[in-house]
C-alpha cells in the first residue's frame, strides 16, 4: 500500500512539472516581454527557433530562460517557498536578512583585489589633482547599524572595520565624514528602509548633518524643514528578493524648508552631442520626481533614477560654492539637503561613463569634490577604475 502510494505521488508530482511549461506556454503569450517592476527589469523573451539556434543548442538555453522567467505563478511559488523557510527558521533569504520588520543587505566579505584597485585609482586621481579639496563619505548600510538584530550564527564582515581601513589608506584628502557615528546614535530612529537598501531621508539628513563640520557649511537644523510624507506605500529592492509582504511598507519623506524654500533647475543628462562636444540635458524645476510614486521604484523620485550627470542649481544658496559628488544612489537623497548649502551641486555616476568624465564636466568649475558610497555598493564596484581615464 506504502509503494502504490508512492508511486502516485510521484506521478502527481511528474504530471505537475510536466504542466507548469504547458500553463507557461498556454497562458502567457511567447512574443511579450513584460516589464518586472519587482525586479525593475524586462522579463527574458521568447528565442527565435531556426536551424542555426538549434543546432547550436542556443534557443534551447533561451527557452530555459524564459521558462525561468515566466513560470506560470513564478511570484507565488516564490512567497510560498519564502514563507516555507521562514516557518522551518530560515532567516535568510536571497541575501537578506529579516529580522524585527526589517529586511537587511547581507554583506559577509569583499574582493581584497579590487580594493586595493579602487583605492590606488582614488589616490591616484587625488593626487593629480591636489587644487580642488576632496572629501569621502562611505556610508555603513543597515546591517552594520543593526547588527544586534542578525542571528550570532551568522557571519557577516564588519563594516566599521572596512571604512575604518579604507579611510585609513586615503591620501591627500581634504578630509572624512564619520557617517557611521552619526547614524549609530540614531538607530533607534527611522535612518533606514525597511525593504530597501537605501537609507530614508532622515538618514539622510543625519549625514548631511554628520558633513557640515568636515565641507564647512552651517546646516539647516531639522526643524527648519516641513516633512512630507509622499508615500506609505514603498516595497523596494529588497522586498523584491524575498516578495515578503509581512514587513510593513516604507514611508517615502520630502524635506521642504519652512521658510523659503529656493527654487531649484534640475538638469538629467539626455546625451551627449559629440559633434558640439557638449551634454544635452532634460531639465525639471524639482528635485522630487512625483511620477515614480505612482510605480514600484519610488526611490527614484529622488532626482529620478540612476545616471551619467545630474546637476542641481540654486540661486538661493547659502554660497556660492559648487560641489562634486562622484557617487551611487545613496546621493540622491542627500544633494536636497546639500543643494541649500551650494549654490551647484552635481552628481556623477561612474557607472554610466566610459571616458574622462570631465569631458562633460570640469573639474575646474567645482570647490569641491565629494566621494559618496554605501559600503556594499562601493566595495564590489568595478567602475571605479574609469578614474584613471582622467587626465
Amino acid at each position: 500500500m506504502k509503494n502504490l502510494y508512492k508511486k502516485i505521488m510521484i506521478a502527481l508530482f511528474a504530471v505537475f512539472l510536466a504542466a507548469m511549461p504547458i500553463f507557461t506556454l498556454v497562458f502567457l503569450s511567447p512574443e511579450e516581454k513584460p516589464f518586472s517592476e519587482n525586479e525593475n527589469r524586462y522579463l527574458a523573451s521568447f528565442p527565435k527557433l531556426t536551424f542555426k539556434t538549434y543546432k547550436e543548442e542556443t534557443f534551447m538555453e533561451g527557452f530555459d530562460n524564459w521558462i525561468s522567467d515566466r513560470f506560470f505563478g513564478r511570484e507565488d511559488w516564490i512567497v510560498l517557498k519564502n514563507k516555507t523557510d521562514s516557518v522551518l527558521g530560515k532567516t535568510e533569504t536571497n541575501g537578506v536578512f529579516i529580522e524585527n520588520d526589517m529586511m537587511m543587505q547581507i554583506w559577509r566579505d569583499y574582493d581584497e583585489e579590487l580594493y586595493e584597485k579602487n583605492l590606488n585609482a582614488i589616490n591616484g586621481f587625488v593626487e593629480k589633482h591636489p587644487e580642488i579639496p576632496t572629501y569621502f563619505m562611505l556610508v555603513p548600510n543597515a546591517q552594520e547599524i543593526y547588527r544586534n538584530n542578525i542571528p550570532k550564527y551568522a557571519e557577516v564582515g564588519s563594516q566599521k572595520k572596512y571604512i575604518d581601513n579604507f579611510y585609513s589608506e586615503l591620501k591627500g584628502f581634504e578630509g572624512t565624514v564619520d557617517a557611521y557615528s552619526a547614524l549609530s546614535d540614531r538607530k533607534s530612529s527611522y535612518i533606514y528602509y525597511r525593504t530597501d537598501h537605501h537609507w530614508t531621508s532622515y538618514g539622510a539628513f543625519t549625514a548631511y548633518e554628520a558633513a557640515a563640520s568636515v565641507l564647512d557649511y552651517d546646516n539647516y537644523r531639522y526643524d527648519s524643514f516641513t516633512i512630507e510624507h509622499a508615500s506609505n506605500e514603498f516595497r523596494g529592492t529588497l522586498f523584491s528578493r524575498t516578495l515578503d509582504f509581512d514587513v510593513t511598507p516604507d514611508v517615502i519623506d520630502y524635506y521642504t524648508l519652512t521658510e523659503r524654500e529656493p527654487s531649484v533647475k534640475v538638469s538629467v543628462f539626455k546625451s551627449f552631442d559629440t559633434k558640439t562636444g557638449k551634454v544635452v540635458y532634460d531639465e525639471y524645476d524639482s528635485m522630487y520626481f512625483r511620477s515614480f510614486l505612482q510605480v514600484k521604484d519610488k526611490y527614484s523620485s529622488f532626482l529620478g533614477q540612476n545616471s551619467p550627470l545630474v546637476t542641481v542649481e540654486n540661486e538661493n544658496a547659502k554660497s556660492d560654492r559648487s560641489l562634486l559628488i562622484i557617487k551611487d544612489s545613496y546621493a540622491h537623497s542627500i544633494v536636497p539637503f546639500l543643494s541649500k548649502e551650494y549654490k551647484t551641486v552635481t552628481m556623477i555616476d561612474l557607472r554610466y561613463i566610459n571616458t574622462d568624465f570631465q569631458v562633460m564636466t570640469p573639474l575646474d568649475d567645482y570647490d569641491q569634490l565629494l566621494f559618496l558610497y554605501n559600503v556594499i555598493t562601493f566595495s564590489e564596484d568595478e567602475n571605479i577604475v574609469k578614474l584613471n581615464l582622467c587626465k
